[in-house]
């Protein structure tokens, strides 16, 4: 017997993280009180769980639609999920990208809070990225 459960993802992006999608990337957000947000239908079969699903989703609504990325059918991209800390609520996606015209990977870190976990819904936010860590912003 199969096992199977349909889930809502939520993600949420602040402002400074929206306005960098493409015009395509942004028709994909409705506003929501605390920014802009897309949802995601997830079928939750036996042994696929939500943490299997969040990369394909952020790869699929944020990333493809940043320019700053520069993602093509031809860039190959993986993305690897990792908790930070003992909190279930903080998590990291690392994303390595290879362009086809360079054997080089390329690396981006993005950290997610969970805004809420109900039965059937998952929302997170887009809290930041490798920009953080610039000390020009201090």
């Amino acid at each position: 017997m199969v096992n199977e459960k349909l889930f809502e993802c939520k993600l949420v992006l602040p402002g400074k993280y929206y306005v960098q999608l493409t015009e395509e990337g942004k028709q994909l957000y409705d506003e929501c009180p605390i920014g802009m947000e897309v949802t995601f239908p997830v079928e939750l079969i036996d042994g696929i769980t939500l943490a299997d699903c969040i990369p394909a989703f952020v790869e699929s609504v944020y990333l493809e639609f940043n320019p700053k990325y520069e993602i093509t059918e031809e860039t190959k991209v993986t993305c690897e999920l990792y908790k930070l800390g003992k909190t279930d609520e903080v998590f990291n996606l690392l994303v390595t990208i290879t362009y086809p015209e360079s054997d080089k990977e390329f690396h981006e870190l993005l950290i997610f809070s969970q805004i809420e976990l109900t039965d059937d819904c998952f929302t997170f936010e887009l809290m930041g990225d490798q920009t953080m860590f610039n000390m020009e912003n201090y």
